[in-house]
């Protein structure tokens, strides 16, 4: 019997988080093949593995000495801020959750405690999600505050109980495919409950405990010890420990054909194509996003209902909705329409900044990582070549990231460079080119660039195009869809040494001498974008001038979304 004395101490907190992130970055594409749910997009493992690589990076500025409670903190804030997916924001709340469960400073992180925070990191990941599925992350979670309060209440020591929460969500992680009826049909286990497992498991080696140790006969973990065969350590470097089903049950009675008593049951360990079952898209975008409720000194301001507010807005215009945080809170749905969606979040966040507004197409990310009958890249195969766009024309966003670009809406406030480097390691390429649309952005862009080096993911290098304005953007991704993937880049330069724009108000006065200075006879393309308040009929008059100047020219019109009456004329 203990009294839960023996603690946690802030080296063993450190430990941790160094152990899962390397735990993460070995089994990243190994989950990446196994996600299937709430979108086939392949990449559960590297949006887990970025996320706490932010909170090891944010670890890594606390000072030595610093208890165990600033630590953890620091981890969970780090992760917040950096999550990425649907997966990494439910694990940086239930880091959140486990950190902030505390109601004494400095209070002993024991056996008692742990089981504590556990069950607080479960129920906060639960509120985070506006509709909790069961056989996912959520699942696992619970499992784990479950399995760690029983062996608690048993009397097991720390180790024990730690020991019994990894085994809890591993049995939790082990029954999704008869929970999750997508996972069933591919014949796979829940790739966000997977990492979560191994989150846990990378706690139990920062303590010393690993799987043989379940052999004991401590009563506190009599039935929810693991075996041999249901070992999850990765201490030896490879997977094949961690994707072997235990041999005494079927966890894959999924299908009358399938079993996954096999070393495959995350996904095919010769790294051939998992036969995913068609599963559907939730909406034709994510959107990610922050928002700040600081003071503007990183103090939080009254915030006790915005995140419920955040979390209802979101659930009107997209499903997938994820919000978690406190004070500063990160947003993720998936959606149909990424203006509507950040117009929903800025009137929930009464006043406070959205920043870091990042949005992919969900469909060019399935069909690039191999799923729903494309070919599948080798695995651990990097992409060479991404495309980051940086605009602050809410309607462009669709085309934008329609055409294979990862998007950083500018909002309330510049980016920085901590965001476009974000962006751009979500491309998940090696050498990522970045089209800024300002003279501002892109002097961001440059300082970014000198950010890539360790916790960048793949990325090595980023390259800033010469793209001062939206319709250079715009005409820069328009050529990069003609062309092969190694041609993308000097596509994109070509045709930017093309493109010529200015920006006018909408007064017939001055759009004429405008559009005479700006068009030449071999002109091919006129694109105009208005803001919401030009007249539609100042758009025709613009189109008629151009083709009377020009015969034969194409005018492409697009909405900016921007709240002003100009209007943005680029030719090429």
């Amino acid at each position: 019997m203990t009294d839960g004395t023996e603690h946690i101490e802030p080296a063993v907190v450190r430990a941790w988080v160094a152990e899962t992130v390397r735990t993460l970055g070995e089994a990243r594409a190994r989950i990446d093949r196994a996600n299937v749910f709430p979108v086939a997009d392949a990449d559960t493992g590297t949006n887990l593995f970025l996320t706490v690589t932010e909170g090891a990076r944010a670890v890594g500025e606390v000072p030595d000495g610093a208890p165990v409670d600033a630590v953890l903190l620091a981890f969970a804030r780090g992760a917040l801020i950096g999550a990425r997916g649907n997966s990494g924001v439910i694990l940086s709340e239930f880091l959140r959750g486990f950190a902030g469960a505390t109601t004494v400073a400095d209070e002993p992180v024991g056996s008692l405690r742990v089981a504590t925070r556990l069950e607080a990191a479960a129920r906060s990941s639960y509120a985070a999600v506006a509709v909790p599925v069961p056989g996912t992350i959520l699942t696992a979670a619970d499992g784990a505050a479950v399995a760690a309060r029983l062996a608690a209440d048993a009397g097991a020591d720390l180790n024990g109980v730690v020991l019994a929460a990894r085994t809890g969500a591993h049995e939790a992680m082990l029954r999704s495919p008869r929970e999750l009826d997508v996972l069933s049909r591919a014949g796979v286990l829940d790739a966000g409950a997977f990492g979560l497992v191994l989150v846990l498991d990378a706690l139990c080696r920062a303590l010393g405990v690993v799987a043989e140790a379940a052999g004991t006969d401590d009563v506190a973990t009599d039935g929810l010890r693991p075996g041999p065969d249901r070992s999850l350590s990765v201490a030896d470097g490879t997977m094949a420990p961690m994707t072997s089903g235990p041999a005494d049950e079927d966890v894959t009675d999924v299908t009358p054909s399938t079993t996954v008593q096999r070393s495959d049951v995350v996904g095919p360990a010769n790294g051939a194509a998992p036969e995913h079952a068609p599963v559907g898209i939730d909406g034709e975008f994510e959107v990610m996003l922050v928002v700040d409720g600081t003071d503007g000194t990183g103090t939080p301001a009254p915030s006790s209902s915005l995140a419920d507010a955040l979390r209802a807005a979101l659930a009107q215009v997209g499903d997938s909705v994820v919000v978690v945080g406190e004070g500063v809170w990160q947003a993720h749905v998936h959606t149909d329409d990424p203006a509507r969606a950040v117009q929903a979040a800025r009137t929930a966040a009464r006043g406070a900044r959205l920043r870091q507004v990042c949005v992919r197409h969900l469909p060019t990310q399935v069909a690039a990582r191999g799923l729903h009958g494309h070919a599948v890249a080798t695995p651990g195969e990097v992409p060479e070549h991404g495309v980051v766009a940086i605009t602050s024309a809410p309607g462009l966003v669709p085309d934008l990231a329609r055409s294979g670009a990862v998007v950083l809406l500018a909002t309330d406030q510049a980016p920085t460079p901590g965001e476009v480097l974000r962006v751009a390691v979500d491309t998940g390429a090696r050498r990522v080119a970045v089209l800024p649309g300002s003279k501002d952005a892109a002097g961001v862009a440059r300082e970014a660039g000198g950010l890539v080096g360790a916790g960048a993911g793949d990325l090595r290098g980023i390259e800033v195009l010469d793209a001062p304005t939206d319709l250079h953007v715009v005409a820069a991704l328009a050529a990069a869809t003609l062309g092969s993937v190694d041609d993308v880049v000097s596509l994109m330069r070509e045709t930017l040494d093309d493109v010529r724009a200015v920006q006018v108000p909408a007064d017939g006065a001055l759009v004429r001498p405008a559009l005479e200075g700006l068009l030449r006879a071999d002109d091919e393309v006129l694109t105009v974008l208005p803001g919401r308040r030009v007249d539609p009929v100042v758009i025709d008059v613009v189109a008629g001038i151009a083709r009377q100047r020009v015969p034969g020219i194409e005018v492409v019109v697009l909405g900016s979304g921007r709240d002003h009456a100009d209007l943005e004329l680029g030719a090429e």
